[in-house]
């Protein structure tokens, strides 16, 4: 195996623990229906790493940052929803 392809390999595990992560903070973020410990701009950052990520991986036709950035967009977009609905209840 040739790193290329170790190093997909390798960034597309260490990518999917950071989407467990992200899947975990969207789950309570909804659940409690606070957004107390976020700050609206860590929100946007957020959305706009993903999408600029899913570009770049588009871009280059790379399957792992195609792959794991798809998954981080549906947490982050949770996230980015429960933010504009809960942020008065801080």
């Amino acid at each position: 195996m040739n790193y290329p392809t170790l190093s997909r390999f390798f960034v597309t595990g260490a990518s999917l623990l950071i989407a467990f992560g992200l899947y975990h903070q969207a789950f309570k973020t909804w659940k409690t229906r606070s957004v107390r410990d976020f700050a609206g701009s860590k929100v946007a950052a957020l959305l706009v790493n993903e999408l600029a990520w899913l570009n770049y991986g588009l871009m280059l036709g790379e399957w792992p940052i195609i792959f794991v950035t798809s998954l981080n967009l549906i947490p982050a977009i949770a996230v980015v929803v429960a933010y504009c609905r809960f942020k008065d209840n801080k």
